[in-house]
């Protein structure tokens, strides 16, 4: 009777593990069985159980901060008794110091930060799947040649050809993972949490080098009313459209993001307050001038607001920066939308008291 493979969860919070079960599951769990653990020592309880049962466990996904043993001292002991299982570090560190010792001691195959994105979880547990079956594939294969003295070394090229191909495909679905990390789902631009990652980097740059940095923010005008008149999938098309209008808009060191719903977010590097209140203008003029009704057949021109904010004037750091972006972006709404309003501009507006 054939065994299925074992995919083992370790982490200390109930939560966590209950998210993973119910994702792992419902992708998997016709071909795998899900198990999990509370802690380093509970897992090694559990390995000595699977291992006395014949089950193949194929991957571990281990928590790095947990009471007792850290996840890297567990997956250190998943590679030296379970040389083939494959392993994934789970952690919400914002360092990477657990990650590169991981990769040293344990060789770690995965890192996956906290929160986790489900797609790209499933699409990294997908990958190791496949290469530890691969890894146990050529094992078998291995075994088999060299019993074979007259096709062995016809045998190994093939294996070799297999590897290579099984390889380029791991490549492949690297890069994809590594895609889906920092891009919108919907767009196609920078992400929320790639966008905060660029702006703390580029803050710091300014700093350093002295040359000022903006931000725009801005919002679709009307957004609600226009998906509750033309529904969803049109508001996601004219989400799309903006984007791509953003994207040709750009220059050439501009970093363009989905900050959330029908926000978006532009930083203009080594750009002064004036300059970049031209490019504002000549963004909100690109929107009027677009024509959404592919989007929707009766939409016609739609317009933005935009918020403009100027490090370090207007922010004395890159969250500050957003929220002085974010003030000139509502102030714009308030007088009237379809207009750009800067920063020093809404504080002045702003009733005293």
């Amino acid at each position: 009777m054939s065994r299925r493979e074992v995919i083992v969860c370790v982490d200390d919070e109930e939560g966590v593990l209950r998210v993973l079960r119910a994702q792992l599951g419902a992708r998997f769990g016709h071909e795998c069985q899900i198990a999990t653990a509370r802690s380093g020592d509970e897992a090694v309880a559990l390995f000595d159980e699977l291992s006395r049962e014949g089950e193949q466990i194929a991957l571990v996904i281990a928590d790095q901060i947990m009471p007792g043993m850290k996840g890297v001292e567990l997956l250190e002991i998943v590679d030296r008794r379970l040389p083939t299982t494959t392993k994934i570090l789970l952690t919400g560190q914002a360092g990477l110091d657990a990650v590169i010792e991981a990769i040293n001691r344990a060789h770690l195959n995965h890192y996956i930060g906290k929160p986790w994105d489900e797609t790209a979880l499933l699409l990294a547990v997908e990958t190791l799947l496949r290469t530890y079956r691969l890894v146990n594939e050529n094992q078998h294969l291995i075994a088999s040649l060299q019993s074979k003295n007259q096709a062995l070394l016809e045998m190994n090229r093939e294996l070799e050809a297999k590897i290579h191909e099984r390889t380029h495909e791991l490549a492949e679905a690297n890069t994809r993972l590594a895609q889906l990390a920092v891009t919108d789902g919907l767009t196609g631009l920078y992400n929320h949490r790639h966008f905060h990652e660029r702006l703390t980097l580029e803050v710091e740059r300014s700093q350093r080098s002295g040359l000022p940095l903006s931000l725009l923010m801005l919002d679709v005008d009307n957004f609600k009313q226009f998906n509750d008149t033309f529904g969803h999938p049109s508001g996601d098309e004219v989400l799309r459209q903006l984007a791509r209008v953003l994207a040709d808009t750009r220059r050439a060191n501009d970093v363009v993001a989905r900050y959330g719903g029908e926000e978006f977010a532009v930083i203009l590097v080594d750009t002064a307050k004036f300059t970049a209140a031209k490019v504002a203008e000549r963004v909100r003029e690109r929107i009027n001038g677009h024509d959404f009704s592919e989007a929707a057949p009766r939409a016609g021109r739609l317009s933005a607001s935009i918020g403009v904010a100027t490090f370090p004037d207007d922010g004395a750091d890159a969250e500050h920066l957003v929220r002085a972006a974010d003030t000139a972006l509502y102030a714009a709404k308030r007088a009237g939308r379809n207009r750009v309003v800067l920063s020093s501009e809404a504080l002045a507006a702003t009733p005293a008291g």
